[in-house]
């Protein structure tokens, strides 16, 4: 069952639906859905999808030749000597008749054949232009794709027709993969896995979540077990410096000289390679809400939750789990500190389901920015804010709390005091409480009173 992208579809079909060349760019990292959504783009379609190899040019065009011919149910006796070749082949046999022609992971092909973007500009301007083809490249390495097919400096700039980043699913799509669960522990998993579709699929929604993290994580027979050493082994050159960096983030080394010295590499050579993470979109830099993005104050956090898992929980434990200790691997290392590896996670929920509010126009303001704040206090104490969002200068200040105590009046006096040294120049400030389990008598009672407290529970996120 195809689940998610109804919106993306919808567009893409519209494109479809106009007469004229289209030329449409997907990028976006591993595993997030590409291909599926590509492969669900083309059902009762006329197209030619072909995936490239981490190979060379002329092996690539011998196997896209292949498919061109299989398409046209033609017999060759050789491949094309060109994609122009190709490509103007294609185009002499569908004259005015729509096509769609795919071509996956692109960037193994313009990798190793640098003159290939150059080609792809010839051909659009010579061969496709005045066609009714529909041609589509599609990425993984994300900064490739930004870089070199999108930026302007491009030889095939101003030549797509559209683009889409395909991201992971966010929390709201991720659960409809999570049927049977508890609302906490979808959230749970979701934890564990992310919005990344491949990841999501591996759940069994007649298990537990307990017996799931077991199954998926900590069986090294099973798809996860090895998956994030795997796609760096795939990615990149020296996958032992990225893994280091990764597992450093996920111990709490969140600062680039923090990092650089935890795994003994000079802070310049080292936010290469963290840029490299992030361009892959495993990691995510960040900078206190208001703040220039080069404060120094810049922190950097796990963004595939995954990853984040699997580097805190699994990695630091393999020899555990491949010596039979599975259950007091769940029971000591996991379970014990679960609820406080999903304190960011929460979060992370919190702030999309701000997103996805706000773009209804269902908040008390329409916020056009959103983030985090942290800072030093009167008493010089480091203070933390989870979410601020404005509007010029009217605020939503929230506060989110994954703990199995009621939420009471107490933090919300905390909060005012946090907002006031954020920023004492506000106009509208409303504040935001998410709790998992709920709130105390005496701070529902507050919010009724006042009209700038809104207070949300798990149910309230989970079903609205």
């Amino acid at each position: 069952m195809f689940i998610g992208r109804k919106s993306e579809l919808e567009t893409l079909n519209d494109l479809y639906e106009q007469k004229g060349f289209q030329f449409f760019i997907l990028y976006g990292r591993r595993r997030v859905g590409k291909t599926t959504f590509l492969t669900e783009f083309c059902k009762n379609k006329p197209h030619i999808f072909y995936s490239a190899e981490q190979s060379n040019n002329k092996l690539n065009l011998e196997k896209f030749s292949v498919e061109v011919f299989n398409f046209y149910k033609e017999t060759a006796l050789t491949s094309f000597s060109s994609w122009s070749n190709a490509f103007q082949f294609i185009a002499e046999r569908q004259k005015n008749k729509r096509l769609i022609v795919i071509i996956d992971e692109f960037p193994y092909l313009a990798r190793k054949n640098k003159p290939l973007l150059s080609e792809l500009q010839h051909i659009i301007d010579k061969k496709l232009q005045n066609t009714n083809i529909f041609l589509i490249i599609s990425g993984s390495y994300m900064g490739f794709m930004e870089k070199e097919v999108l930026s302007s400096k491009s030889p095939i700039f101003g030549r797509r027709t559209s683009q889409l980043k395909m991201l992971p699913f966010d929390y709201k799509t991720s659960l409809e993969f999570l049927k049977g669960f508890s609302d906490e522990d979808k959230l749970n998993v979701y934890g564990a896995v992310g919005g990344t579709p491949l990841y999501l699929k591996q759940i069994n929604n007649n298990s537990s979540f307990k017996d799931n993290i077991k199954l998926t994580f900590l069986k090294p027979t099973s798809y996860l077990y090895e998956e994030p050493l795997l796609l760096l082994r795939q990615e990149v050159q020296e996958p032992g410096i990225y893994s280091a960096i990764i597992e450093s983030i996920a111990n709490g080394y969140s600062k680039a000289n923090e990092i650089s010295t935890r795994i003994g590499e000079e802070t310049a050579k080292c936010l290469k390679y963290i840029n490299t993470l992030c361009e892959l979109g495993l990691i995510t830099k960040e900078t206190p809400f208001g703040e220039k993005e080069n404060s120094r104050k810049t922190i950097y956090y796990i963004s595939d939750f995954m990853f984040r898992f699997w580097y805190r929980f699994v990695y630091e434990n393999k020899t555990l789990v491949e010596t039979g200790a599975v259950n007091a691997v769940w029971e000591k290392k996991i379970k014990s500190l679960y609820n406080e590896y999903m304190g960011l996670v929460f979060e992370k929920v919190c702030k999309e389901y701000l997103l996805r509010q706000n773009a209804l126009g269902n908040l008390p303001i329409l916020f056009t920015k959103i983030g985090r704040w942290w800072g030093t206090g009167n008493n010089k104490e480091q203070t933390e804010i989870d979410i601020v969002a404005s509007d010029k200068n009217d605020y939503l200040i929230c506060e989110c709390k994954w703990k199995r105590e009621l939420m009471g009046l107490s933090l919300l006096e905390k909060l005012r005091e946090k907002a006031d040294i954020f920023n004492k120049k506000r106009n509208k400030t409303y504040y935001i409480l998410f709790s998992k389990n709920g709130f105390t008598k005496s701070l529902i009672d507050e919010a009724s009173k006042v009209k700038d407290v809104i207070l949300i529970d798990l149910k309230g996120i989970i079903n609205n």
